[in-house]
């Protein structure tokens, strides 16, 4: 929103509400009012009615003032609201946003459409790192919050966090920069205390619940007197004859005080390797307590100063020395008007968008109605024009007739043009058809990231006996065994960039099914979700697994039998225990005729590298291996001797000569299954086991950005 020339901005705490008028002068900042109004009673009196006494205060603010057509700027307190900051990675500056949405619905413990939420950048030019401010407020607590402005005549145009607004007013106040030291600002409130670090052009925010009233309460169980004496005893605790023995209630409240100030510094510090802390400023009535800052300097060895004079405005006069003695109380106040007039530097605002739209509409009205009546004057004009110019077509009805048949002329012209123009043209088919050859190099590195993660999800037992006889009659409880079923991929584009979705399909068997996959396979792949490496063409940036939806599979004793009611029967499987034959499937587990999968490709590679680019890829540990999709690799030793070979190259059985046959009626050949039989994989499980099925996804997003010619974009989803 765009800054006004003047803004109020206007805190209800819990003691009072507090309000600054700014004018902007260039780019300073000139105070036009302000003012304090105490609540009748403390809105933490017990069994007060909150909101009726806000109601009252606003009521006193507006009765001798006039916030029609004035920026408005209002705050939520931080113990309502919430605060998180985080790191981002270097990224382009088109992409922050997503990553900072990305980063807002894991960091916002509420769903997202039940939140009003904004958020800031901090950059420094000595660092790549962006370090992201999220706030957020819910929407109902907002709503709530707004309905006692708006039962006065109140309509906010921005709304913002406490702890926000007294950053920016103290930031300007001091004219922090960032090359200023850091500064500690602890603004205690009534129920609440905000720990704000301002360095330079950022702020980190933490907010606690200790504030005010539990000083109040200590002095009112130690004294044995109603919440608001002890109230009137703490303000007066400078010059009481009791301030010893009020000291002495208030002890434990300020150790806890100083625990949580300490904790917080703590941890800003270890967020912050080599950053020195050596000043606070404090803000809050509860500063007047005697004692309270030499006990917080003393305890964390910081000089702790109270805020109680604005350096940057100023009031000549009497109302000057009202402005010092209230300094400490409108820091926040001052904060929200300077973001009213644009001179604050962090610009959050929670407002509603409806809130915001209905304003606008509400300013236009009288625009739309001198609008309005502008459009029946032209209107009336129009409809006058239109019947004089129908009589005077009337009276030349030869000229339309010829017009009429020139336009049919023309519209012919243009269809047929179109229909040309559709014959010769084949769209984008060409473009599809040449970015078949793209990213060619993607798809062997992904067979060795997936054939690595299976290599590292099964153990090495199975992998050295793989076609033992002692493997399959091993039980399927007791094995780390991985099997890929199929391989799928789906082009698409996100963003910038091209991305496949790619779906392996496998079976397994583990006695802990449901973390089996969770903590190998899907690991592995995590483990590779990464920047991008130098000769890998893509990175991985997403895995999914749901191990509930894992498809447990019986075997079966027979062919005929298959599986039990709960997997899938195995088509073409011998006599005896589950057979597992050559076949491939495909991504739902379905077998699928080996004479057209097409010829496969070997690949694999150490486990846990990748080969460079251009390189082919050994299959891990002879698992993978094989002549591809078409046929099966049979391990030296294991293949039938065939016999040598004839004169004529014919291959012969048992020494003899193969009579092939010639001419009409030659005696048929043989089956080639006849000639050479090959020998069949043994049973992988015994009958009875239990083994699963379940898919792993993972997303890689390609290197480069997508290059898109003309005006539409072609097809980008394809499958692998």
């Amino acid at each position: 929103m765009a800054a006004a020339r003047s803004a109020w901005g206007i805190e209800i705490g819990s003691f009072a509400l507090k309000a600054i008028r700014l004018e902007r002068v260039g780019d300073e900042a000139r105070i036009a009012d302000f003012a304090v109004i105490p609540h009748r009673k403390v809105l933490t009196t017990p069994d007060l009615d909150v909101d009726e006494m806000i109601r009252l205060s606003l009521g006193q603010f507006m009765s001798d003032r006039v916030l029609e057509k004035q920026m408005v700027v209002l705050s939520i307190p931080g113990n309502q609201a919430f605060a998180r900051f985080s790191k981002l990675p270097p990224v382009e500056p088109k992409q922050v946003a997503n990553i900072v949405r990305f980063e807002a619905q894991q960091q916002i413990p509420f769903q997202m459409e039940d939140v009003e939420w904004d958020y800031q950048t901090f950059e420094s030019a000595d660092s790549p790192e962006i370090e992201v401010g999220i706030f957020a407020i819910q929407k109902d607590r907002l709503d709530q919050r707004l309905s006692l402005y708006a039962d006065v005549g109140i309509g906010a145009q921005q709304v913002t966090l406490g702890p926000v607004g007294a950053y920016n007013g103290l930031a300007y106040d001091l004219g922090l920069t960032d090359t200023s030291e850091p500064v500690v600002i602890l603004d205690i409130g009534t129920l609440a205390t905000d720990l704000i670090v301002a360095h330079g052009n950022r702020c980190w925010i933490r907010t606690f619940p200790l504030g005010g009233t539990h000083f109040t309460e200590a002095i009112a169980e130690a004294f044995s007197v109603s919440y608001s004496k002890a109230e009137e005893l703490k303000r007066d605790g400078a010059t009481s004859k009791y301030a010893k023995q009020m000291m002495q209630a208030m002890r434990t409240v300020f150790g806890d005080l100083l625990g949580d100030v300490q904790k917080s510094l703590v941890y800003y510090q270890q967020l912050n390797r080599g950053t020195q802390l050596k000043t606070v400023l404090g803000l809050g009535s509860t500063f007047k307590i005697p004692g309270l800052r030499k006990f917080l300097g003393q305890q964390l060895n910081l000089e702790v100063l109270r805020y109680d004079e604005f350096r940057r405005i100023r009031i000549e006069g009497e109302r000057g020395a009202d402005l010092s003695a209230a300094t400490m109380n409108l820091a926040t106040a001052y904060g929200l008007a300077l973001q009213g007039i644009g001179l604050a530097p962090i610009d959050v605002n929670l407002a509603p968008t409806a809130v915001l739209r209905r304003q606008l509409w509400q300013e236009k009205n009288r625009w739309f109605a001198a609008a309005a009546a502008l459009g029946v004057a032209a209107g009336a004009l129009m409809f006058a024009r239109g019947l004089s110019d129908q009589a005077a077509v009337a009276a030349n009805q030869d000229a339309v007739s010829a017009a009429d048949g020139v336009i049919r002329a023309a519209k012919n012209q243009q269809d047929a043009l179109r229909a040309k123009e559709g014959d010769s043209s084949i769209g984008f088919r060409a473009i599809n058809s040449q970015r078949l050859l793209e990213d060619r190099e993607v798809w062997p590195f992904i067979l060795h990231d997936v054939a690595g993660a299976i290599d590292d999800a099964t153990d090495d037992g199975y992998q050295a006996a793989a076609w033992s006889k002692e493997l399959g009659e091993k039980p399927s409880a007791e094995r780390e065994q991985v099997e890929l079923l199929g391989l799928t991929g789906k082009y698409g584009v996100k963003g910038s960039k091209r991305t496949v979705e790619v779906t392996m399909s496998i079976e397994f068997a583990n006695k802990e099914p449901n973390s089996f996959i969770d903590s190998t396979i899907v690991a592995y792949l995590k483990d590779a979700q990464r920047a991008t490496i130098p000769g890998v063409p893509y990175k991985i940036t997403e895995v999914r697994y749901d191990s509930g939806k894992n498809e447990k599979i019986v075997v079966g004793a027979t062919p005929n039998e298959g599986a039990s009611a709960e997997g899938v029967g195995i088509p073409g499987a011998p006599a005896g225990p589950r057979f597992e034959n050559t076949q491939m499937r495909d991504s739902e587990g379905e077998l699928i005729n080996n004479n057209d999968a097409g010829a496969g490709s070997s690949f694999g590679g150490v486990k846990g590298k990748r080969s460079p680019a251009g390189n082919q890829i050994a299959a891990p540990k002879g698992r993978l291996s094989g002549a591809g999709a078409g046929g099966t690799s049979i391990p030296e030793g294991e293949r039938p001797d065939y016999g040598p070979r004839g004169e004529d190259g014919a291959t012969t059985a048992g020494g003899n000569k193969i009579d092939r046959g010639s001419g009409e009626g030659a005696e048929a050949a043989k089956s080639l299954d006849e000639l050479a039989p090959l020998p069949k994989k043994p049973a992988m499980f015994p009958a009875g086991s239990e083994i699963y099925r379940a898919r792993v996804v993972f997303v890689v997003e390609i290197n480069g950005d997508v290059q898109v010619s003309g005006s539409s974009t072609p097809s980008e989803e394809g499958a692998q």
